[in-house]
């Protein structure tokens, strides 16, 4: 026989579905696969077979905060970054929305890349670049011939 005082365990109620600790942890483990996706993209071989020398002093030296120009692996690893971050996509399939509007799916491409470098003063100058170039351009990468 049942006790009539004994609390009873109410059935929990709320909305069905996604509880607000599963969101969050959905988005969790969507934020690490893509920071693996992009970890791995970025450590991958260098995209552009072309070697690249710099002309400017874009490195500021963690000892003595002086700028400085790079080595060759900072200048490779700048220019493989930059080549994925900067990458624009061609001829991207479309499809037809809803009322007829055209749908196209950029691949991830088509956002400016924040740079920054330092200046004179001690402070950053920064410039948002879209394609290769322009980011080479505003770092002082140039294509270095004497490498072939």
């Amino acid at each position: 026989m049942r006790n009539p005082h004994k609390a009873r365990k109410s059935p929990k109620k709320g909305r069905p579905g996604f509880s607000g600790v599963k969101i969050g942890i959905l988005l969790g483990v969507i934020a690490i696969v893509s920071a693996m996706v992009f970890l791995t993209g970025t450590k991958s071989s260098n995209a552009s077979p072309k070697k690249y020398k710099a002309t400017r002093e874009i490195v500021v030296d963690q000892q003595t905060g002086q700028r400085r120009m790079p080595t060759q692996e900072e200048i490779d690893e700048v220019v493989t970054n930059l080549s994925t971050l900067a990458n624009r996509p061609e001829n991207l399939p479309a499809t037809e929305g809803a009322g007829g509007a055209e749908m196209v799916d950029l691949g991830g491409g088509f956002n400016g890349v924040m740079l920054a470098r330092p200046d004179a003063d001690g402070g950053l100058e920064t410039k948002c670049v879209f394609t290769f170039e322009e980011g080479a351009e505003f770092l002082g990468l140039v294509e270095d011939i004497s490498a072939e």
